[in-house]
């Protein structure tokens, strides 16, 4: 290290009292703040030896550090991109968000800062509907790039382009979607009853729109139509029955635990706590755009799962649905060609087509360990109780133990709770599935 950066010394026992010090030669002092924290300041105790190294890197990270400071440019304001599938979709990425309360910004509005239009929704604390409605709504052409503004000021809101959970009126028309006002009572349709926030109104009104630019297809193909509705059912309608205050299902006893996981429950921490002592306007609306963030990125990711993995999964459950009876005479086992998510598909599928009977278990391969696993089904996507789970004398025996209980070779384990079990070949499995049937 050169010794232009330090230079290590020990004082004359005239100067004893000031005991070791580290100068850097062309740094000043008083601008320091290595010489606090090596607790190399004047001290009247004997001198202490200190790593070489250590002073070395200490003074290569100041250094830095002012560097740093003096030379780097300002740090922009946050930029989000709401839209990231629009690269690989060939769209243009949309300009970057801002986000204000009042119309002091309008002057800015075109400036390079959004398109012109403005989308509306109330200031204050802030929930789930009204961040991913105001992303949702800049995914479209029509908004693509505009600027959120958080004000319950009316004059304001009806000077905007589009309005959402605030103002009182429901008109898809002039782009107004508020859900709060008495007699409000929209539902999605299509077999869907719960009323919807103004997250659902948004979706349902250009959920096909951005459904179809991921898919790269027209709005009217079956498969828009079907992640349409699949993205409701899995992602938009809970959000919605959860700002309308709808419970998932009659609560006449206490729930076993609490559930604040969910989607809208951290949205609601992103808030500015109680307790801070900057509750202005710039610290909501800073809150309010990691909402949006937070609330778009999860909704992307359910239309990504849906676009690659969902919806080719649908033909393969499909076709092994209807080939079940060649398996087995009772209807009742299904084998998958391949893996893939199979559950949702089954459940809509054997509604959709009215199987009777039921599939009560399902066959794949585990490409891991290239053995093959018996499933039961659930009596519903979302529970843990099974169609027929797998004979209680079975479950939690493995190998031999298994194989001997049983007498079917091969066996590997049951589960503790019936819901699946291993076998070595596919043979093996299968015959696990048919002697199950009869327990």
């Amino acid at each position: 290290m050169p010794s232009i950066f330090f230079e290590r010394f020990q004082c004359h026992r005239k100067e004893k009292r000031k005991g070791w010090a580290m100068r850097l030669a062309d740094l000043p002092k008083a601008q320091n703040p290595l010489l606090k924290t090596l607790h190399l300041h004047t001290t009247p105790k004997p001198p202490q030896p200190i790593a070489r190294t250590t002073i070395m890197l200490a003074a290569c990270a100041w250094r830095l550090s002012q560097r740093a400071v003096t030379f780097l440019p300002r740090v922009r304001p946050q930029i989000l991109n709401p839209f990231p599938m629009a690269a690989a979709a060939g769209a243009t990425s949309p300009k970057r968000l801002r986000v204000y309360s009042s119309a002091a910004g309008d002057a800015d509005s075109s400036n390079g800062a959004g398109n012109g239009r403005r989308v509306g929704t109330h200031n204050g604390s802030f929930h789930c509907d009204e961040a991913l409605g105001c992303f949702l709504i800049r995914l479209t052409s029509q908004f693509a790039g505009a600027d959120v503004v958080r004000t319950r000021d009316s004059q304001i809101l009806d000077s905007l382009e589009a309005v959402l959970d605030v103002g009182g009126v429901y008109d898809p028309s002039r782009h107004r979607y508020d859900h709060h006002q008495k007699g409000f009572n929209e539902v999605f349709g299509h077999g869907f009853n719960t009323k919807l926030s103004s997250a659902g109104l948004v979706y349902k009104h250009f959920g096909k729109e951005i459904i179809a630019k991921e898919l790269q297809l027209n709005e009217e193909h079956e498969d828009v139509h079907r992640v349409y509705l699949a993205i409701y059912k899995s992602f938009v309608e809970a959000l919605d029955a959860i700002d309308n205050g709808i419970n998932q299902y009659d609560t006449e006893q206490t729930p076993k635990y609490v559930n604040n996981t969910h989607l809208s429950s951290r949205v609601g921490r992103l808030n500015p706590d109680w307790t801070d002592p900057d509750q202005s306007p710039e610290k909501e609306n800073a809150a309010f755009q990691k909402a949006m963030a937070l609330a778009g990125s999860e909704f992307m990711e359910s239309v990504r799962f849906h676009v690659k993995s969902w919806l080719p999964a649908r033909s393969i459950v499909m076709e092994c649905l209807l080939s079940r009876g060649n398996v087995d005479p009772s209807g009742e086992i299904m084998v998958l060609d391949r893996f893939c998510p199979w559950k949702l598909h089954l459940f809509e599928l054997e509604q959709e087509l009215k199987t009777d009977p039921l599939t009560k278990y399902v066959l794949y391969e585990d490409e891991r360990s290239k053995g093959w696993r018996v499933q039961a089904v659930s009596v519903a996507p979302d529970r843990f109780e099974s169609r027929k789970a797998l004979p209680e004398k079975w479950r939690g025996m493995r190998d031999d133990e298994l194989s001997k209980e049983t007498g079917i070779p091969g066996c590997v384990f049951i589960h503790m709770s019936g819901f699946i079990g291993g076998n070595k070949t596919y043979e093996g499995a299968l015959e696990m599935a048919r002697a199950a049937l009869k327990c």
